[in-house]
């Protein structure tokens, strides 16, 4: 179907409409949200040397890209709307990718929306003094299962929302639309981001003394440990990497531009982090960005000037504000199949009959992302989201594997590199981050798996609905 309206007596579908182009702005524009720009200051603040944080980025990003290989052989076999939930589907059966779409919708989706929303306003803060999380018009202080936790509320969260409020409406109005505000914000973090870096190169301000001690002197056990933290940090920047297969069937020729979208996009991604993280070493020394709330402001500003720092904090806005966008145009498709398949309420199955958009997924997304900008400060938001995504990503990577040898004698315009080699090393890496997060993250990651429970609950109330509607 190609018309903006279903014809008369037919069933609104989604339309297909996106190519290569968006394929890749969706990619690497969900991916480059606030992580690169926030959070090299968290890692800095864990490892002692420059070394073993180059080495947290160059892991992360290898996991990743194995991962991405993984998924554009699953995405070139089954190009269907929904991603992971499908591949889980096919191989582990309708409860897990029941688990897949519950955790990827109400926690990863849901908690990074809120967590880049809230990274948008942080740095319009820059401008407005008003915005800065520090200056909230109600702030209270608790414990939860042991751990200190805030509720806050102020322009920062109004912001926030409104930025998520905004989104959301553009991502209702149709695919089309989203892609085409994917294809510009992408656009222009990227320039912001390539910019600093090709400044700090040519700048007299930026020192390679800088990246001394190169590496600790000696490497324990807790160091070990800290670098599982700080994977943490590096992946959330890395993360979104399977946005783009929840789309796939909202694309033309799905085969071939999903999986191109996905290499070409995660390699571009490693390369300009990499490149981004040796910038920000060379200008700010490693014992003061620990303590840099906008690190990339911060070193634009020395480089550049309060002008020049300027022009980078908005292209770090048109960013964190285009992956915002990404996560309402990719997250609902995750719940909406789910609504197809009869695991969850058949309403988020709907689609709009002008738009031809998951309308109410969409809506429920983010109302429920606006809700999260509540829970508190961008770290305690991430930290909810890394530990049960890698386990899904784990398990989807196994997919592979399983379906090989479930579908032999499916077509597969594209095979993963390296198999079954790479997709076993991401599995292993995955399954070790997760192992490290339960140990070193109990509590958060303890959240993480009672939330899962909770859906199971859900999963089994919708399926006895389901029932009684067909019976």
């Amino acid at each position: 179907m190609t018309t903006s309206t279903a014809p008369s007596g037919h069933k609104p579908e989604l339309l297909r409409a996106l190519g290569l182009r968006e394929g890749i702005a969706i990619h690497m524009g969900v991916i480059i949200g606030s992580g690169i720009f926030l959070v090299p200051a968290t890692i800095a603040g864990r490892l002692p040397a420059m070394g073993p944080i180059m080495l947290v980025w160059i892991v992360a990003g290898l996991l990743t890209f194995f991962g991405a290989l993984s998924l554009a052989e699953l995405s070139a076999v089954l190009p269907q709307t929904g991603g992971p939930y499908v591949y889980l589907r096919h191989s582990f059966g309708r409860i897990w990718a029941f688990l897949f779409s519950w955790n990827d919708f109400f926690i990863n989706k849901a908690g990074s929306a809120a967590a880049i929303a809230v990274g948008f306003a942080t740095y319009l803060g820059f401008f407005v003094s008003a915005i800065s999380p520090e200056n909230a018009f109600y702030r209270h202080e608790y414990l939860f299962l042991g751990q200190h936790m805030e509720f806050a509320f102020g322009w920062n969260q109004i912001v926030a929302m409104a930025a998520i409020a905004l989104v959301t409406f553009i991502n209702v109005r149709g695919v089309k639309f989203g892609g085409m505000i994917m294809n510009v914000f992408t656009t222009a973090k990227v320039a912001a981001l390539l910019g600093l870096i090709l400044v700090v190169l040519f700048s007299s301000k930026s020192s390679s003394a800088n990246f001394l001690p190169w590496w600790p002197e000696d490497w324990t056990s807790a160091t070990t440990a800290m670098f599982g933290l700080a994977m943490i940090s590096a992946l959330w920047a890395y993360d979104g990497w399977i946005d783009v297969t929840l789309t796939a069937g909202e694309f033309k020729n799905p085969q071939r531009n999903v999986p191109l979208s996905l290499v070409i996009g995660t390699l571009a991604i490693i390369a300009l982090y990499i490149a981004a993280n040796l910038a920000y070493a060379a200008v700010i020394p490693l014992h003061e960005m620990a303590g840099s709330k906008r690190i990339a402001a911060d070193v634009a500003k020395v480089v550049l000037g309060p002008i020049g720092a300027a022009l980078i904090v908005f292209g770090i806005m048109c960013s964190t504000f285009g992956a915002t966008n990404g996560m309402l145009l990719a997250g609902p498709r995750s719940l909406y199949v789910g609504g197809v398949d009869g695991t969850f309420s058949r309403k988020f199955g709907k689609v709009h009959p002008q738009f031809h958009t998951p309308h109410i997924a969409i809506i429920t997304l983010g109302i429920w992302g606006a809700i999260l900008t509540l829970s508190g400060t961008y770290d305690q938001i991430t930290s909810y989201v890394v530990f049960g995504s890698w386990a899904f990503y784990a398990m989807t990577a196994i997919s592979v594997i399983i379906l090989r040898r479930k579908m032999p004698n499916a077509q597969r315009p594209y095979k993963a590199w390296g198999y079954p080699y790479a997709t076993l090393l991401f599995v292993a890496i995955a399954g070790w981050f997760v192992y490290n997060t339960l140990v070193e993250d109990t509590r958060n990651a303890l959240i993480g798996i009672a939330l899962l429970l909770v859906g199971v609950g859900f999963y089994f109330y919708w399926a006895r609905v389901a029932r009684a509607t067909q019976a």
